[in-house]
């Protein structure tokens, strides 16, 4: 067993997490911006760097994002707008929270149309004595503010309608964002899915609360291969993994996809980052 490639909960990932930029040849770059926000996902001041760093006329970015620090996808969105390159938002999956913000910085955005944007109120985890409370309390609201802003501008609509759309948590598909403002054009579906825990908000769809189906083994094993793992080692700890859940021999689970599989990735993530 590889020890090496375990990583604490504690410990941040690598500068480059959750995204990918590839340049092309004619003048074009693709940007994958496929994680969170922030932390433990894509932060701002690499992103930037890199985002910066490219020498293209025109950059394709790619969303699909459940949001995450609203200071750091300020920080992105505010770098789009500045960059001399024209750059094309793509939302392929989900551009939800402060994603929906770096969203509406391409000077064109466009959404699949199987794709989903959603906006809310800025939120926060507070402590403290009254005081402490209050403040946090109005500065949540100059974030608000700030963000609301940002989606007047575009979609021409109404403080007031803004602030209701963000109050209940509204999700839009494209057909609605197109027709609301938010987006500029509706593109075909894509393969992206929006594979994010999405418990934290309300009013989540349906289609994207359970967007995958249980993970299997085989699932596991990909994602063991895809970090490094030869074949062997990857059984061997699917197995190990398995065994945590079942007591009965893992050999037969092995064909199964049963419910508490999920536990099984959650099991095996330390490993596949």
């Amino acid at each position: 067993m590889k020890n090496k490639r375990v990583r604490s909960p504690f410990i941040r990932p690598a500068a480059d997490a959750g995204y990918r930029i590839k340049a092309a040849a004619n003048g074009e770059a693709e940007v994958l911006l496929y994680d969170e926000i922030g932390y433990w996902g894509v932060q701002a001041k690499p992103f930037i760097q890199q985002l910066q760093a490219l020498d293209v006329e025109t950059i394709h970015l790619r969303i699909n994002s459940p949001g995450g620090d609203v200071f750091e996808g300020i920080a992105i969105a505010n770098a789009i707008r500045g960059l001399d390159a024209t750059v094309i938002t793509h939302v392929d999956a989900l551009a939800a929270s402060i994603a929906s913000i770096i969203a509406l910085a391409g000077d064109e955005v466009h959404m699949a149309d199987n794709a989903f944007l959603m906006i809310h109120e800025a939120w926060t985890l507070a402590i403290g004595n009254a005081k402490d409370l209050r403040d946090t309390a109005d500065l949540l609201d100059k974030i608000g503010g700030s963000i609301s802003a940002a989606y007047v501008s575009k979609t021409g609509k109404s403080l007031d309608q803004v602030n209701a759309w963000m109050a209940a948590e509204t999700w839009f598909d494209a057909a609605e964002a197109k027709d609301l403002g938010f987006i500029d054009v509706i593109d075909g579906q894509t393969n992206a899915k929006a594979s994010f825990d999405l418990s934290l908000y309300a009013n989540a769809p349906a289609a994207l609360a359970r967007c995958d189906s249980v993970p299997s083994p085989r699932d596991a094993e990909r994602a063991l291969r895809d970090a490094g793992y030869t074949r062997t080692e990857a059984k061997t700890l699917i197995a190990a993994g398995l065994r945590a859940l079942d007591p009965r021999d893992a050999s037969e689970r092995a064909s199964e996809r049963l419910p508490d599989e999920t536990m099984l990735m959650s099991l095996l993530a330390p490993y596949t980052r």
